[in-house]
């Protein structure tokens, strides 16, 4: 999908600043775009989007360039945002809320790119409608409770959940996987990675506000390993592995709007470095500001 992504041209986001946000750099040399999507049936799944913003995330996995999608519905809570989606998706009917969109019945799956906070609560209600549900990173957002909701209605509904880590899109990342199912690595005894976002600005000119929709906050002071998924997206993306244990150590941030006192979270921590222990019994060092 990723390749198919870039080969149709897609606009790389970027932020308030002009800089492409960090995970949709197109560095990957050598990769081969040049193949198309073909049809594998004479089926067209009906797909919702939910989210566009300033990631553009809804239309950035090319569901609107599969021979075997039609994207019927998009929303987004910014009017602005959920026109453009629709432009960007060929799509002329739209919902102002991904609420509303999921209680279309004619839809067979969504894909919700919503703000992170929000991917729990949607893909469960997504589900309990008899939707498969595909969800931008995180699955949930810190908190271990919402996990374990989001495991049973996909369990109870009897429909496909997929997790879009936008790593896992990437051509090295790939390869290596490719790799390491041929045995070429053996085990993985030790692994590393990591993922940096620096808000200088208290909103960092990455989260906005609209002028209909006020999602500032979430990402100013959220704690780092709330949202570890681009770095850990490479040992679980290759390996098919997962974590069983984890130890954090974390340094207080010296940028005043980031400080405890002036977050919602009361996190102290701009930066936290976690050593984690792999389902293979290795160790996976996962840096994360």
């Amino acid at each position: 999908m990723g390749a198919a992504a870039q080969a149709s041209g897609a606009e790389v986001p970027t932020d308030a600043k002009g800089k492409v946000i960090p995970g949709f750099e197109k560095s990957e040399k050598g990769a081969d775009h040049k193949e198309v999507w073909r049809p594998f049936s004479d089926r067209k799944i009906r797909v919702g989007i939910a989210g566009y913003g300033l990631c553009h995330f809804g239309a950035q996995f090319g569901f609107q360039d599969h021979p075997n999608v039609e994207v019927v519905a998009v929303t987004d809570l910014d009017p602005k945002r959920c026109a453009e989606l629709a432009v960007a998706c060929g799509c002329e009917k739209t919902y102002p809320s991904c609420e509303e969109m999921i209680t279309d019945d004619s839809i067979e799956a969504v894909f919700i790119a919503t703000d992170a906070p929000s991917h729990a609560r949607l893909a469960i209600a997504a589900l309990e409608h008899g939707k498969h549900v595909a969800s931008a990173v995180p699955a949930v957002y810190g908190s271990l409770e919402d996990a374990a909701l989001l495991a049973a209605a996909v369990k109870k509904s009897g429909r496909k959940y997929m997790m879009f880590e936008t790593s896992c899109f990437h051509a090295d990342l790939y390869e290596f996987r490719q790799r390491y199912e041929a045995g070429e690595y053996g085990k993985i005894v030790y692994s590393e990675g990591e993922y940096y976002h620096y808000f200088k600005e208290p909103i960092g000119g990455y989260n906005p506000k609209t002028n209909t929709v006020d999602l500032e906050g979430w990402r100013k002071g959220l704690p780092p390993q709330w949202y570890p998924t681009h770095a850990t997206a490479y040992y679980v993306g290759v390996t098919g592995g997962s974590f069983t244990e984890v130890s954090c150590m974390g340094m207080p941030s010296e940028v005043p709007h980031l400080q405890a006192a002036n977050n919602d979270y009361g996190n102290p921590f701009g930066s936290e470095i976690a050593l984690f222990r792999t389902s293979e019994g290795g160790m996976s060092r996962m840096a994360v500001a």
